[in-house]
């Protein structure tokens, strides 16, 4: 399990205090009033209701939660909102197919005194399939909002924790008064990974597959011995109850999967193993390097969700670090480089379906991601297919959601531009009916969103400081330009990760930019706006979703 990132804005250190406070009030309804009609419907627009079908020119009609009508010519009720879908494209909800999303981190168990380390309490080992993630939702968790605004409509919710944090549910990314209503199945799957406990059995790979093999093994026993006792007990002894091997019952009569937290290539294969060893439907999810698993994907018939988190581009060393060891380390590194990349298409060629997770990927980063792998050999449609119909048939809810048509749920998400170009923006988000609507930000007369004119006054390195109620904090803003446009990267004098700085524009003297943070596990958008005067800058970090800011202030480094 990967440690907590830290992160060097101290936004971090009252969110918990945000997350019990914010209102839940629905975007496209600030007032917090019920909408006057549940009835949408979308004219003239580029309608894509799956991979390789579109319609130019079309109506969608989105009805009490569902879509009622489709196509060219369509009958719109009298009490339907009408959109002008001139210039918007149209898109099923996209679906992610294993995520925290929604999910709280809880704490962890204390460390039992006088703890028996090669046989510790299940709470401690990390071992609760009996739990159910729906416990751990937060009905306004801000990485609801984030993944809605991209796009995601359904998440596969896992829980956390450790071996075996419990069962994970489909849940629709919209606003509603209780975690039961943002339902869409409860129960689906039996997440696992390859986490141990700290200091006791099962604390390594090994020791976690031998645990999982014998809960598996006395699961069988179990549900066997329960099924004779139910069936004629005379004679009999009785059943134990014992809820941790209950919750392996679906899944050793199949009626359940396993998906495994398994990123890394030998992860994997050990997953595969105990699929073949013990029997139970095998899911894949945040696969990173499966390069070299095609074949043993196919031959025992897993399925895959692969990770939306990518590397980073690897940097080229200074002229006078060229050494003959340091050309061949960054041949190596481009090489990882472009084999991970690769690997999405490859797959797809070698007929391997999969869906995406964005488990460990930043919100902030996603859509970049998706479009970085049409470099490296994906279509759109395969993107889209990946994202909409293929996860929804991986997950089985392929007959009412993951392409629009007449009778499945009202989710889509409406752009403006097609969904991958690299301007387009999401102006609208239907989750079961539910409409959210997002600014959309005017682009120039001539379509160009390039830097303006004066924009090399921004350009370079500034020092800023952030002040919060805990004190000062600073790094770096780098902004630089990139083709004609401006980009930038946020750095921290803590060590934390880097944030790209995104929509960076600088008009009239004002300085705007937002960016994700990762706060445990759970993206947060930050916007920040202000002046530049000279070489200060006086800006202001702002959560929206909390109406909650901070002051950000920077002065230009003077160029060496």
């Amino acid at each position: 399990m990967k440690k907590l990132r830290k992160t060097f804005f101290p936004l971090l250190l009252i969110l918990p205090m945000l997350f019990l406070s914010a209102n839940v009030n629905a975007q496209s309804d600030p007032t917090a009033e019920s909408p006057a009609t549940r009835t949408y419907a979308i004219q003239n627009a580029t309608i894509v209701q799956a991979p390789g079908n579109v319609i130019e020119g079309g109506t969608i009609v989105i009805e009490n939660g569902l879509i009622s009508a489709v196509g060219k010519n369509v009958n719109i009720p009298a009490y339907a909102e009408i959109i002008d879908g001139t210039d918007l494209f149209v898109y099923p909800g996209f679906i992610d197919g294993m995520a925290y999303t929604g999910a709280k981190r809880p704490e962890q168990p204390e460390r039992p005194r006088n703890l028996f380390t090669p046989d510790p309490p299940n709470e401690y080992a990390g071992i609760t399939p009996e739990k159910h993630v729906v416990d751990q939702i937060v009905i306004d968790d801000a990485s609801i909002s984030s993944m809605r605004k991209l796009g995601f409509t359904v998440s596969h919710t896992v829980p956390y924790g450790r071996m075996l944090p419990g069962s994970g549910a489909l849940v629709l990314l919209t606003e509603k008064e209780h975690a039961d209503l943002m339902l869409l199945q409860e129960d689906v799957s039996l997440y696992t990974q390859f986490a141990g406990a700290p200091g006791a059995y099962p604390g390594n790979t090994l020791g976690i597959m031998a645990k999982f093999r014998d809960l598996y093994r006395n699961a069988e026993l179990s549900k066997q011995h329960s099924e004779m006792y139910a069936s004629g007990p005379a004679g009999m002894e009785r059943p134990t109850r014992d809820r941790t091997l209950e919750a392996f019952y679906p899944v050793v009569a199949k009626q359940k999967p396993i998906f495994y937290n398994a990123n890394t290539a030998l992860e994997a294969r050990r997953a595969i193993r105990l699929k073949n060893e013990l029997g139970f439907n095998l899911v894949i999810g945040n696969l990173q390097q499966g390069w070299d698993l095609v074949d043993a994907i196919k031959n025992s018939g897993t399925q895959v969700f692969m990770s939306l988190e990518l590397p980073e581009e690897p940097k080229e060393a200074k002229e006078e670090d060229q050494t003959e060891e340091v050309k061949q380390l960054e041949e190596r590194r481009m090489e990882f480089y472009k084999r991970y990349l690769t690997q999405y298409a490859e797959m797809k060629k070698a007929g391997v379906k999969f869906g995406f997770s964005t488990i460990d990927a930043s919100a902030g980063k996603i859509k970049k991601n998706l479009k970085t792998l049409l470099d490296y050999g994906m279509t759109e449609d395969d993107l889209l297919a990946a994202l909409t119909i293929d996860a929804a048939e991986l997950l089985g809810i392929n007959t009412i959601t993951g392409s629009l048509e007449k009778g499945k749920l009202g989710n889509a998400v409406i752009t403006k531009g097609a969904y991958f170009a690299d301007d387009s923006q999401v102006k609208y988000v239907f989750v079961d009916g539910d409409k959210f609507d997002f600014e959309v930000k005017e682009k120039k007369a001539n379509g160009e969103n390039a830097a303006p004119a004066n924009a090399e006054a921004i350009v370079g390195t500034w020092s800023y400081t952030v002040m919060s109620p805990e004190g000062e904090q600073g790094g770096k803003m780098i902004i630089r330009m990139e083709d004609g446009f401006l980009a930038g990267t946020l750095t921290s004098n803590d060590g934390s990760p880097d944030n790209d700085m995104q929509n960076i524009s600088f008009r009239d003297g004002e300085l705007n930019f937002e960016f994700t943070i990762d706060a445990g596990g759970q993206s947060v958008l930050v916007l920040v706006s202000g002046p530049v005067t000279g070489n200060e800058f006086d800006g202001e970090a702002t959560v929206e979703q909390f109406n909650v800011s901070f002051p950000l202030r920077a002065t230009k480094d003077e160029a060496k």
